[in-house]
């Protein structure tokens, strides 16, 4: 056997990258009050986005959030992503009062969500109990160093980094 065909166990494979695997093959996606989303939300996390063309996020997008949230010490198993194109404004309204401390909007502007106030991106911004966070769209700050500074500034505030 040569360098070329080690074969490892999935257990072994699992526990060298057990901070970056994603699990892809799970068959049914998380679901409250109809609502489906993506992730375990195990932290009460909520990502909104929109996007007409993908069910929740494209997977250059999906990878720079997953790069991101590495950052953070998070997973996609600590949130949900919810895509706001595809889901009714009361339908989230109840989803957050249910399921949510703090929500990250990428792309989406606090209005939008049914939020009685607007607030510049980046700031953090409290309100009915729950911490907000708006900043552009994933794929723009990705390309963006300037942004990608601001929003992990933001970020450490949020999660107390």
């Amino acid at each position: 056997m040569g360098l070329n065909n080690i074969q490892l166990k999935p257990s072994v494979v699992a526990d060298l990258y057990k901070n970056s695997l994603i699990e892809t093959a799970a068959s049914v996606l998380p679901e409250v009050n109809g609502i489906k989303y993506l992730g375990s939300n195990q932290k009460n996390i909520l990502v909104i986005v929109s996007h007409q063309s993908v069910p929740f996020l494209p997977d250059a997008e999906l990878s720079f959030l997953t790069t991101v949230l590495a950052a953070c010490k998070l997973s996609i198993a600590d949130i949900g992503i919810l895509n706001l194109f595809h889901i009714q404004i009361k339908d989230l309204q109840n989803f957050v009062n249910a399921e949510a401390k703090n929500i990250l909007l990428f792309g989406v502007e606090p209005l939008s969500i049914g939020l009685p106030i607007n607030f510049p991106a980046y700031q953090l911004q409290a309100f009915d109990n729950r911490a907000y966070l708006h900043a552009p769209a994933l794929l723009q700050i990705e390309k963006d160093k300037a942004l990608k500074t601001r929003l992990w500034t933001s970020l450490k505030a949020m999660f107390r980094i």
